[in-house]
C-alpha cells in the first residue's frame, strides 16, 4: 500500500577531443547512476526466527504459513558507473577505423529475472530473503572491446566496393554459487542462499553429513574452492564472471551497374567469421541464467550448516545459436538509383 515509484538519478558527462597527432579523434563518456526506492518482492508471511552460526538469518512462516509475496521498496541505494572510450580515424585512401572500450560497474537490489512474483522472489542469490542487499547486477557486462573497420572505394569504375569488419570481445555476465537449504526459510525456494565458504575442514560453523549414505566429498569441495578462488565467508553475489567471448562479422557489398535508374548490389554477409574458419573459435559464453547450486545443506539445532552433498557445476554455459557461423549471399536491386 505504501509502494513508491522507483527512481534513478543519472549524471552524464561526455567530451570529444580532436587529437593533434595522427588525425585521431577520442570520444569519452561517463555515466553515474544512483537508484532510490528500488523494487523487490518480499514474503510477508515469513519472519526471521533465528540466525545461523555464520550470522545469516533463518526465516519461517507465521503459524501454518503460506507464501504472500508483496512488491515493495528497498532502502538500499545501488549505484553504477560506466565509462566508454572510442578512438577513431579516417584515412584518405578509403578506410575508417573505430576502436572502443567500455567498463561497467553496476549494482542492483533484485535482478527481476522473470515476469511473475514467485520467479522474481526466488530468482536472485541472497542471504536475507526479505531484505536483500545491493550487489553486483546480474546484467552487468564488465568490459567490452569493439573494433570496426570500414573500407569504401570505387575499384571497378564508378561502382563502390564496401567492406566492413566488426569485432566484439566482452567479459561474460556474473553469477553466484549458492547452496540448497530448505530450513533457511519456510518455503520451497531454496536454491538461492549464497554459499558459505568454510575457513577450512575444521571450521566450526560447518559439519559434514551424507546423502543417501554417501559421505560429503570434502576433498573435491575444497579443491573447487581453491580453483575458483573463493574467500572464506559467504560468497559475494555475482562476484564471478563468465569467460570472455569474441565474435567477428564481415560484410562485403559491391555495386553493379544496371540499365536505366536501377541499382544493383551483390552482397556477402558472414556472421561469426571466426567460427567459420575454426570450429573452436567464436564461441559465445555467458553466465547461467539462475544461481548455480553446488552444495545441498541443512541447519542443525546449533545453527551450523550441515553439508550433505557437493556438485561441481560451472557458472557459465555456451550459447549454441550465437556461437555458430552464418553466411548470406544475395543480389539486391533498387529502383530510382538510390
Amino acid at each position: 500500500p505504501n509502494f513508491k515509484q522507483p527512481a534513478e538519478w543519472k549524471l552524464a558527462l561526455g567530451g570529444t577531443w580532436d587529437i593533434p597527432w595522427g588525425g585521431l579523434t577520442l570520444d569519452v563518456d561517463y555515466l553515474r547512476t544512483r537508484g532510490e526506492d528500488m523494487a523487490y518482492y518480499a514474503d510477508i508471511s515469513q519472519d526471521a526466527v533465528g540466525t545461523t552460526a555464520a550470522g545469516s538469518p533463518i526465516y519461517d512462516y507465521y503459524g501454518a504459513g503460506e507464501d504472500n509475496l508483496m512488491l515493495t521498496n528497498s532502502g538500499k541505494t545501488p549505484t553504477s558507473n560506466m565509462i566508454s572510450l572510442v578512438l577513431s580515424k579516417e584515412f584518405d585512401w578509403g578506410l575508417d577505423m573505430k576502436f572502443g572500450y567500455a567498463y561497467v560497474d553496476a549494482e542492483d537490489v533484485s535482478p527481476m529475472v522473470a515476469s511473475t512474483a514467485s520467479s522474481n522472489f526466488s530468482g536472485g542469490a541472497l542471504l536475507d530473503i526479505n531484505n536483500p542487499a545491493a550487489a553486483n547486477s546480474n546484467w552487468t557486462v564488465p568490459q567490452r572491446l569493439t573494433l570496426s573497420l570500414y573500407y569504401s572505394k570505387a575499384i571497378f569504375g564508378d561502382n563502390l566496393t564496401r567492406i566492413m569488419l566488426q569485432g566484439y570481445s566482452n567479459e561474460g555476465q556474473p553469477q553466484s554459487y549458492v547452496m540448497e537449504s530448505d530450513n533457511l526459510e519456510g518455503d520451497g525456494f531454496s536454491d538461492r542462499h549464497l554459499l558459505y565458504v568454510p575457513t577450512g575442514p575444521d571450521d566450526g560453523r560447518v559439519v559434514y553429513g551424507s546423502d543417501d549414505g554417501v559421505p560429503f566429498d570434502q576433498d573435491a569441495f575444497f579443491a573447487f574452492i581453491q580453483r575458483e578462488g573463493l574467500s572464506p565467508g559467504f560468497h559475494k553475489r555475482n562476484s564471478i564472471n563468465a569467460r570472455w567471448s569474441t565474435t567477428w562479422n564481415l560484410s562485403i557489398r559491391q555495386d553493379v551497374p544496371l540499365p536505366g535508374d536501377l541499382r544493383g548490389i551483390v552482397y556477402l554477409k558472414i556472421k561469426n567469421l571466426g567460427n567459420l574458419l575454426n570450429d573452436d573459435w567464436g564461441r559465445v559464453t555467458d553466465a547461467q541464467y539462475f544461481p548455480v547450486r553446488v552444495v545441498d545443506a541443512e541447519i542443525d539445532d546449533q545453527g551450523r550448516f550441515v553439508y550433505n552433498s557437493f556438485s561441481d557445476r560451472s557458472l557459465e554455459r555456451v550459447y549454441v545459436g550465437p556461437s555458430l557461423w552464418e553466411a548470406r549471399l544475395g543480389f539486391d536491386i533498387r529502383f530510382g538509383g538510390f
